[in-house]
């Protein structure tokens, strides 16, 4: 019939819905993959001000699951090696969503714990002495992915807890133990505040070094809060801070905010780093230097992820070189897999399942230990116990009677 309109057929009208629906569902996942970590940041919010917020129960760190790791109460620790007291100060393992602070009954934070964190975080250090790493109230990662002053108060309450857990380590650390300290990710940020209040002082001679890793420390503090635990400059100097933050050739976003983003103690105030030099300690030279270290310096990675805490696995050397450059530590693409961080929600934020210094931070603590333990002047060196010493025969008395009359 001339001038009718043909009818599309039915099938043609769905193929081309089905078409714009593909084409919107695209659009909408390069949307949600530019601005993920927006949407990660936004369903992790407490929703609620740190003021009303009522935060979980305190750990009772007189209670030995109040600690990852908690040495048996020696009267007379061993110094075979030159053993330290380890304080270990561990990285995040709670995202968000409900809390501000990590609940310690939460079912993910435990798992996290005993899966990624202990193996990977904790137990190297068991092989270079007494290892103390309590649990606590750790912010939550959404509180270092936001400017809000509810996340500074969220932070500040943490290292309330690792305070209390300090107190307690110092009251089982003999003055014949060096200490270390070792704080990881956030555990780094509550190092730098430990250290400004603890070892100012006549105890900053009993420090083999503080370690603050993945957690900007700025240069700046050393002029001030820091000014008597300097930047340790070689492999066995004691009493000085090795700090650094590292990142493979992809995560440029991520070492952006860890140089310009992130938060740091001047005493008990927190401040934004933004764009004040920060401290790149290559763990590769244990030295400030913005030479390339090549691969063959690096002493050994480990994936420990789901090992018993008594197990410590075979590290894999020889994975990366790396070089400071304007703060960060800009390490290779790891030759194994394992030691790659995983694409998923929010993962360029999380703490990576494995260790990429392990053994190279092992064999240093010990280095330093035994460095200080050799000066001779600042550890005393602990007394024989009465059970190693030799039995000696007395023949004769050399004791003469007396004559108490008077």
């Amino acid at each position: 019939m001339t001038g009718e309109t043909k009818k599309e057929p039915i099938f043609l009208r769905f193929r081309a819905l089905w078409a714009a629906a593909a084409v919107f569902v695209l659009l909408l996942s390069i949307a949600a993959f530019i601005y993920r970590d927006d949407l990660f940041a936004s369903f992790m919010d407490p929703g609620e001000p740190f003021q009303t917020y009522k935060p979980p129960a305190a750990p009772n760190y007189d209670s030995v699951g109040a600690w990852i790791s908690l040495p048996g109460d020696e009267t007379r620790p061993s110094q075979d090696r030159g053993d330290a007291d380890i304080f270990v100060v561990t990285p995040t393992t709670y995202w968000g969503g409900s809390d501000w602070v990590a609940p310690q009954d939460n079912a993910a934070v435990k798992a996290r714990t005993e899966r990624i964190i202990a193996p990977n975080y904790v137990s190297p250090y068991k092989l270079g002495g007494r290892v103390f790493a309590p649990k606590y109230r750790h912010a939550s990662l959404y509180s270092f992915m936001t400017n809000r002053d509810d996340a500074r108060e969220a932070q500040d309450f943490a290292y309330s807890d690792v305070a209390r857990a300090f107190d307690f380590f110092l009251m089982r650390n003999p003055p014949e133990r060096p200490i270390v300290l070792m704080g990881h990710g956030q555990g780094g940020l509550h190092v730098q505040r430990l250290l400004a209040e603890y070892f100012q002082g006549d105890r900053k001679a009993r420090l083999a070094a503080a370690y603050i890793i993945d957690h900007p420390t700025p240069i700046a503090l050393f002029d001030g809060p820091l000014s008597q635990t300097p930047p340790c400059e070689t492999d066995i100097q004691t009493g000085c801070v090795v700090s650094f933050g590292a990142y493979t050739p992809n995560q440029t976003v991520a070492a952006q905010r860890f140089v310009s983003g992130t938060l740091a103690f001047a005493g008990d105030r927190l401040f934004r780093v933004g764009d004040k030099p920060i401290l790149c300690i290559n763990p590769l030279l244990w030295a400030q230097s913005e030479d390339y270290a090549p691969a063959r310096l690096h002493a050994g990675a480990v994936a420990a992820e789901g090992l018993s805490p008594n197990d410590f696995p075979a590290p894999i050397s020889k994975q990366f070189g790396a070089r400071c450059e304007d703060g960060v530590l800009a390490i290779d693409k790891p030759k194994s897999r394992s030691f790659r961080r995983r694409a998923q929600f929010g993962g360029r934020f999380k703490t990576a399942p494995f260790n990429l210094f392990y053994e190279d931070l092992r064999l240093n603590i010990i280095a330093r230990t035994e460095a200080l333990i050799m000066t001779g002047t600042i550890i005393p060196r602990l007394a024989p116990a009465l059970d190693d010493l030799e039995e000696v025969d007395i023949l004769d008395s050399p004791v003469t009677p007396t004559d108490n009359r008077r």
